[in-house]
């Protein structure tokens, strides 16, 4: 049986630590790739209050997606105090269960001009930079060549504004050659949905299917890029990030948001083909790549080639 075809019900029966007890479940919104319940057990004598978020991966994610390193990732990042415990893996399928946190999925107008909720996420985004260890390594640039290669193989859509920002990107991954960083784990799909503030005030990062031992500065811009902030909050973020500004790093930073914006776009022209739920990914690659086109135009984009 394939994820594609598990229902939470199915996955919920072979649990056996709920078995004879009542468990109801309810879909949760927001997500682009996997189906996510909430699941509710009652007369539950855990320390987890009895409430679950059950996981189901999306039809053909496994393009993308090893979901053993996924696992190996998440358990480390929980082991860091970020992310959630994992709690049971339901196999075939690589469904997962961890604890629901009780508190506030955030988005980008929580996270945009509140500064307090992004000192807390640098925060997070630092502490598993510096005590996680991820085993497989991600090379961004290597990363969208992969993925023009599914692409090709799946009869992806593939718009010109796409083939367009390949000089550029080329131009870039020449750049980061120079004085590269040491890679650190690294989440590398930093949406807004993907923090969440327990009631606590704790911050929680949650979904590291595509994380591995990467750039650290590809996180930054990639949440940079995630969010409407303004010029003083990316410089805030690279300030919190190494205690204080540094325009060198600075510029590899905003060169990632470029990098970060190609990636997903090819990435949503295979969601056209792959995936079976119900959004208009072609819109959302094409809206990247808008962006892309934007942040391009940037009059300091010749400055933060010099400077990298």
């Amino acid at each position: 049986m394939t994820s594609a075809t598990l229902t939470p019900e199915a996955v919920i029966a072979q649990i056996e630590e709920w078995r004879g007890k009542e468990a109801r479940c309810k879909p949760i919104g927001g997500g682009i790739t996997n189906l996510n319940f909430l699941v509710t057990v009652e007369n539950d004598d855990s320390p987890w209050g009895g409430r679950y978020v059950l996981r189901i991966p999306g039809a053909g994610t496994d393009a993308f997606i090893d979901r053993e390193r996924e696992l190996k990732n998440m358990v480390a990042a929980g082991d860091a105090g970020v992310s959630p415990p994992l709690l049971h893996l339901v196999e075939p399928g690589h469904c997962t269960v961890v604890p629901f946190i009780d508190g506030e999925t955030l988005h980008p107008d929580t996270i945009a001009g509140h500064p307090e909720h992004i000192e807390k996420i640098i925060g997070a985004v630092r502490t598993y930079h510096d005590r996680a260890v991820f085993e497989n390594r991600i090379d961004v640039f290597e990363m969208i060549r992969d993925y023009l290669v599914v692409a090709c193989e799946v009869d992806a859509p593939h718009p010109i504004e796409l083939e367009h920002t390949f000089p550029l990107v080329a131009a870039i991954e020449a750049a980061m050659q120079r004085d590269v960083p040491a890679f650190t784990a690294c989440h590398c799909d930093l949406l807004s949905e993907n923090f969440m503030l327990d009631r606590d005030g704790r911050m929680w990062i949650i979904d590291w299917e595509y994380s591995g031992a990467a750039d650290p500065y590809f996180d930054l811009g990639d949440f940079c890029v995630e969010h409407p902030l303004t010029a003083e909050e990316e410089r805030a973020i690279l300030t919190t990030y190494r205690g204080q500004m540094d325009e060198h790093r600075y510029a590899r930073m905003m060169l990632y948001k470029l990098v970060a914006d190609c990636w997903w776009s090819v990435w949503a022209m295979i969601q056209c083909r792959q995936s079976k739920i119900d959004f208009d990914f072609f819109e959302y690659g094409m809206n990247r790549l808008r962006r892309f086109w934007s942040n391009a135009a940037q009059p300091d984009l010749k400055e933060w080639f010099a400077l990298v």
